[in-house]
């Protein structure tokens, strides 16, 4: 290839080297380390949430559960109907109960071990079929199914019938990891003038900026997304992840909270992607 032609990347250097410094990488003056209770039952009802023992614990700067949402106790870029922090049921087994910020992560990992928390556990509903029973437990109160579509054109009955081959199969997909090297992390840094600097790795800024507004009841011109570099994204990260519990906790405290995920708390809070099953009639149209 020809010197004119050549593309240099302006972060290729950084990346080779290991100088570049990731939003996970970042570290300010009094920064708060932060930690996420989350469920550990696939269904159940919550009776009561105690955060005493963990506010006792040296260190602990903070606790938060969804009483100390200001705002809409909900995220989703088409839907808004995953809570942030969970009122008085866990749907999933990584459902966010909790959240704590602390000066080191170990601190608050032993402390969100001390959020008292009691649980009913509910049946369970593990495939579509369950949930569209007759009588079958509404997961939301709109009900089991999130959406309808359909979309027709022509007769599809005479098409069969003029078909050579028609295949007709049922396919299972598994959910999937998008397995990124960096996990979900950064810092939320809150300034001197009551808006929100939020330094978190994210596909869609201007869409997590309008979900946080929600959250924080904060106008979104007082919320500032920085979210490049990220290490790894593929479609996994353009929802909300963390940012709303670094967001909550650095308002709370007044300083800089960080969250970085482990690999293990990124599996099991991740939304991304979920199981299939489709089931499809393929006709195949002989020409001579």
């Amino acid at each position: 290839m020809s010197k004119s032609k050549e593309r240099i990347r302006p972060d290729g250097r950084g990346k080779v080297t290991g100088s570049l410094k990731y939003l996970t990488d970042l570290t300010f003056p009094n920064m708060l380390y932060a930690k996420v209770l989350r469920s550990e039952y696939p269904h159940a009802e919550i009776h009561s949430i105690s955060t005493v023992r963990a506010e006792k614990l040296p260190g602990v700067k903070a606790v938060i559960t969804h009483k100390d949402v200001p705002g809409l106790n909900r995220f989703g870029i088409v839907t808004p109907d995953q809570p942030v922090l969970c009122e008085d049921r866990v749907r999933y087994v990584g459902d966010a109960v909790a959240a704590v910020a602390a000066t080191s992560f170990e601190i608050a990992e032993e402390a969100i071990k001390l959020i008292d928390v009691e649980y009913k556990p509910l049946p369970v509903l593990d495939a579509p079929e369950k949930s569209l029973e007759d009588g079958a437990l509404r997961l939301h109160e709109e009900g089991n199914v999130l959406h309808q579509t359909g979309y027709k054109h022509g007769d599809v009955g005479k098409g069969f019938e003029k078909c050579t081959f028609i295949v007709e199969e049922t396919y299972h997909l598994p959910r999937q990891m998008h397995t990124y090297m960096e996990t979900e992390g950064g810092v939320v840094v809150p300034e001197n003038d009551g808006s929100l600097t939020v330094y978190i790795g994210t596909q869609h800024g201007y869409k997590d900026r309008f979900q946080l507004s929600r959250i924080l009841n904060m106008p979104e011109d007082k919320i500032r997304i920085v979210s490049s570099p990220m290490g790894g994204s593929f479609g996994g990260k353009d929802e909300l992840n963390i940012q709303p519990y670094a967001t909550l906790l650095a308002l709370k405290t007044g300083v800089p909270v960080k969250i970085h995920q482990t690999r293990k708390e990124s599996v099991i809070s991740g939304i991304k992607r979920h199981p299939m099953k489709i089931t499809m009639k393929v006709q195949l149209l002989h020409i001579k």
